[in-house]
């Protein structure tokens, strides 16, 4: 396998000379050098800049973007950020001083969850990671850098992006502070082109966008007052179902696998996707899927409030195959928290699939949309679809990050580091044990069957842990003795 890789490798680096083919980095090991190389792109912008934020508490894009406006005033910034981020005080006083500069930012009708970069339409960054340290250097982060240069695929994808951040700038409210150099304008978008993926091209475009219709708002409206310039209403099928433009393209891509799907989640939330994959399976599909530690419940509710997991769902319809009921599940989970908690994170972030790598019909798909509805309907959110060979070597880059989290702090047996999982059940100071791992360092891949089993023998070393700690585990301690949870930032 590794001898065809290769070979396919050189024959497109031989016949694509003059092509800058897309790149992708990882955090934790490459997040910083992935940051400094998006801060560059917006301090050498020549034009303009536009940014989808959903979350930013990391300087560094600041001062880029500070440094951009000073140099260069001419350049337009447009940002478009989360509506409830826009509300905060700390964002407001950043917002402030940025559009003194000559920035102009808006607050997203929906919630806003892509994280694309696009400079001067031509350099562009989607990713999964958000704009703060965590993203930077604790959390499993993938980031696809494509410039358009030489590539006429890369135009095509590049021009894609544009139209969305015309969609989602015209559909957004215009953020006023005191002294802005410039009011948000509006971008030309074609509204009698259907908002439909261009399934013939390489790298396809997949948005939430393109859940919905579109329509101009009148002038002198109250939505016209805030600075919009369309509005936007959920679409339907010609049977009055919704259209699930993502997960629908994604589906289609897994029930067309022959020899290997691996996927790498931060939330799994969609029946449709896990069928999908029990299909895959029962064609004799391998299946690896890499969760974040938030998929680890162990019990599923069918009914009432039922459970979103669809990872213990997975699992579940697995075992029922013929065969499989003694079987360990292809499924591993990155464990660092017996109850994750937004201070403790170490989150595997991904939202990528990697599919038939080793055929000559590769495909992956990878970008900011976590499997859900929420992300369907609620929220901008993308993947792009990579197609065949041309992209061998971006993703034989994400197989070999699906292979680093599958095996991560696990041995030559395929055996999770003893030490590692002893930290969660050492007594310390005769009393107490962790919640949470103390770094990135100590987070570990660990198998459905382990994870159990250690939980397991948690509540053996410390009696009464989980009784209430779904309520505290903001708290990096349970004192066993004395029946107390403490410790840590956002233990109440």
């Amino acid at each position: 396998m590794r001898l065809f890789i290769s070979s396919l490798i050189c024959l497109i680096s031989m016949q694509s000379l003059n092509a800058k083919l897309p790149e992708a980095m990882f955090s934790p090991y490459q997040g910083k050098a992935a940051f400094e190389r998006m801060y560059n792109n917006v301090k050498n912008a020549k034009k303009t800049v536009h940014m989808s934020i959903y979350s930013w508490s990391d300087a560094g894009i600041t001062n880029a973007m500070e440094e951009l406006l000073k140099a260069n005033p001419e350049v337009e910034l447009r940002v478009v950020l989360h509506r409830p981020l826009a509300a905060k005080e700390k964002t407001l006083a950043k917002v402030q001083k940025l559009e003194k500069l000559g920035a102009m930012f808006k607050r997203a009708k929906m919630n806003m969850h892509e994280k694309f970069i696009l400079v001067d339409s031509h350099k562009l960054v989607n990713s999964s990671a958000n704009m703060s340290g965590g993203a930077k250097s604790r959390y499993s982060e993938d980031f696809i850098f494509i410039d358009s240069e030489g590539e006429e695929d890369n135009v095509a994808l590049l021009r894609d992006f544009q139209e969305e951040f015309a969609y989602i700038w015209n559909t957004s409210d215009d953020i006023v502070t005191a002294e802005e150099l410039k009011k948000a304008d509006t971008l030309k978008t074609n509204l009698e082109v259907k908002n439909l993926a261009n399934n013939n091209l390489p790298m396809t475009f997949h948005s939430s966008s393109m859940n919905f219709n579109y329509k101009l708002v009148k002038q002198g409206s109250a939505l016209s007052k805030k600075g919009r310039l369309l509005s936007m209403k959920k679409r339907k099928l010609e049977d009055g179902e919704l259209p699930f433009a993502v997960s629908t393209a994604l589906i289609k891509s897994i029930d067309n696998a022959t020899t290997s799907i691996r996927l790498s989640l931060n939330h799994f939330n969609l029946y449709s996707v896990s069928l999908a994959l029990i299909r895959a399976v029962e064609r004799g599909v391998e299946i690896k899927l890499a969760v974040d530690n938030q998929e680890f419940k162990e019990r599923i509710r069918d009914e009432g409030r039922k459970s979103i997991e669809m990872t213990p769902r997975f699992i579940r319809d697995w075992k029922k195959l013929e065969g499989n009921r003694d079987k360990e599940a292809p499924v591993r989970i990155k464990f660092y928290s017996l109850a994750p908690h937004h201070s403790s994170w170490m989150l595997n972030h991904h939202k990528y699939i990697l599919i038939d790598i080793e055929t000559e019909k590769p495909v992956l798909l990878a970008g900011s949309f976590n499997l859900s509805k929420n992300a369907e309907f609620n929220q901008f959110d993308n993947l792009v679809e990579y197609k065949g060979e041309t992209y061998i070597s971006l993703m034989t880059s994400y197989k070999e990050n699906h292979d680093y989290l599958w095996n991560l702090n696990r041995d030559d047996k395929d055996l999770p580091d003893a030490t590692l999982v002893s930290k969660f059940t050492d007594i310390q100071k005769g009393s107490y044990v962790r919640i949470h791992a103390a770094s990135p360092n100590d987070a570990i891949s660990l198998t459905w069957k382990e994870a159990v089993a250690l939980k397991k023998k948690v509540g053996k070393v410390a009696p009464g842990i989980f009784r209430g700690l779904f309520q505290n585990k903001g708290c990096s301690y349970y004192d066993f003795k004395k029946k107390t949870y403490f410790g840590g930032r956002g233990c109440q």
